[in-house]
């Protein structure tokens, strides 16, 4: 690194926000920021807007990375981001193992299909028309019958993404014929063997087709040639930034990020899946120890008319209103839809907004965890676990703008340590943690930097969090925290 300054730029689909970092012995530090909104119809408007603001100095518009004052790194979700759909054979095998491949990717899913693509499957994808399809299905040797199947059902359809094959080696050939004149991407098979998880290979596939997708869009690739970098997905940015701090800070081997948004939720953790000594056996696939999983139903004004419909019997629990105060917070999310820009007016809207914010962590984390269930073997009842188990996170960390703004100005964010709702099975929900937030909304900015300095990044992510503490319990089945 030829200087101790670097630029960091994320354009997301709303604000395009930027900071300049300077690297001081272990850690950067933040000397100044910059927030924009987003110039949907060309990105590098925004883009150049924030840098100027950084480093007014220069004249961006005619720079190359040669003559830049300091290094640039850009990350970026506009568009809406990568949409994937995933087709699998077995919900808890195969296709578990795509989602999970996909959403490590920095995508966001827009539908998945389990064994064989029906006429109403095909009719749903057509519609979607995702960015990628995510097919895979069967060992290596194994059942070559349904990936087969499906991928001469897409060969008929007018599906016209990019078709990424992560399946049974032995059905490479015929998949190859079948989808002869489609753009298709040949992967290693997602899980070669029963159980084993083979998931950088679709990972790095997933990458380079964000970059040929999101690049040549919108003026990206201007960006790109200016400053010889390639930009990352926002969510995987994060993601790098989550393994990071897990790799190198001691104490954070067990935590969770949620990076709320107007119209996602993002859920990430880094903490060991399943505990061998907890007295369950394990049903379907041991998840990795970094995940990431994103809820587009879950947002605070884009997608608020789904978090209501979501989440109502959830605001109903916690908030105990009567049927028309019930009516009044739905009728404050309906206007939210048509103006995704409001802010909270008054006391009571920004009770609505904390409701709302508090259904987007409870749904978000419910589907993020595993559960137990009691089930009946030959050597009698035991406990069995599917999915993740959370109940070690010692630590929850809040990003976005809304999480953000929200432990600046001192407000309470709650957070379930046990299911509001009835439930079939038991969520293996974090059970003794700390709330920390990202007042100053930085960490998706220093994702872009996780990879080629993971621990001054590491470090810095950790140092500028506020730490807040329990405060009160309401109810049985909700936490409370406010800043310390």
């Amino acid at each position: 690194m030829t200087s101790n300054r670097v630029i960091c730029v994320d354009i997301g689909s709303t604000y395009t926000k930027g900071a300049i970092f300077r690297l001081a012995e272990d850690r950067f530090v933040v000397e100044a920021r910059a927030v924009t909104p987003t110039t949907v119809d060309y990105l590098p408007d925004g883009f150049f807007t924030v840098v100027q603001q950084l480093s007014p100095g220069a004249d961006w518009h005619n720079l190359t990375a040669a003559d830049a004052p300091c290094p640039v790194y850009f990350s970026s979700s506009a568009k809406g981001g990568l949409k994937v759909a995933v087709v699998g054979l077995v919900p808890e095998m195969s296709l578990q193992i795509a989602r999970l491949a996909a959403f490590s990717a920095g995508a966001r899913i827009c539908a998945s299909y389990p064994y064989r693509l029906t006429r109403s499957c095909i009719s749903s994808i057509e519609k979607a028309q995702p960015d990628i399809l995510l097919l895979c299905g069967g060992t290596d040797g194994g059942n070559e019958r349904y990936v087969t199947e499906n991928a001469q059902a897409l060969a008929a359809s007018d599906f016209n993404g990019t078709i990424v094959y992560a399946g049974n080696n032995a059905a490479v050939d015929r998949v190859s014929d079948l989808l002869a004149d489609r753009e298709l991407v040949i992967c290693e098979n997602l899980m070669p063997d029963f159980g084993r998880l083979n998931i950088e290979p679709v990972r790095e596939a997933i990458r380079r087709v964000f970059l040929d997708r999101i690049v040549s869009g919108k003026g990206l690739d201007r960006l790109v040639a200016a400053f010889a970098t390639q930009p990352v997905p926002t969510p995987l940015a994060v993601l790098n930034l989550v393994r990071v701090v897990g790799e190198n800070i001691e104490g954070w081997q067990n935590f969770a990020l949620i990076d709320m948004g107007g119209a996602t939720t993002d859920f990430y953790s880094f903490a060991d899946a399943y505990n061998p000594d907890s007295g369950t056996i394990m049903k379907g696939i041991v998840e990795p120890k970094l995940k990431r999983t994103v809820e587009g139903d879950l947002g605070m004004r884009v997608s608020a008319e789904s978090t209501f419909e979501t989440g109502e019997a959830y605001l109903a629990a916690v908030s105990d209103f009567s049927t028309e105060q019930m009516a009044a917070l739905k009728n404050y999310v309906m206007g939210l839809t048509t103006n995704t820009g409001h802010l909270p007016a008054n006391a009571i809207e920004r009770y609505y907004d904390s409701l709302l914010a508090g259904a987007c962590i409870y749904h978000s984390l419910m589907r993020h965890a595993g559960s137990i269930e009691e089930v009946f073997t030959a050597k009698g009842r035991v406990w069995a676990q599917t999915g993740k188990d959370l109940r070690r996170v010692s630590r929850i960390v809040g990003t976005g703008g809304y999480l953000a703004a929200m432990a600046r100005e001192g407000s309470a964010v709650a957070i379930s340590d046990r299911a509001v709702l009835p439930t079939e099975k038991t969520p293996l929900l974090p059970e003794k943690f700390v709330y920390l937030s990202d007042n100053d909304y930085i960490l998706p900015l220093l994702g872009n930097l996780a990879e080629k300095f993971p621990r001054q990044c590491a470090l810095t992510a950790v140092s500028s969090l506020t730490v807040t503490q329990h405060y009160e319990v309401k109810e049985p089945c909700q936490r409370e925290f406010i800043k310390a």
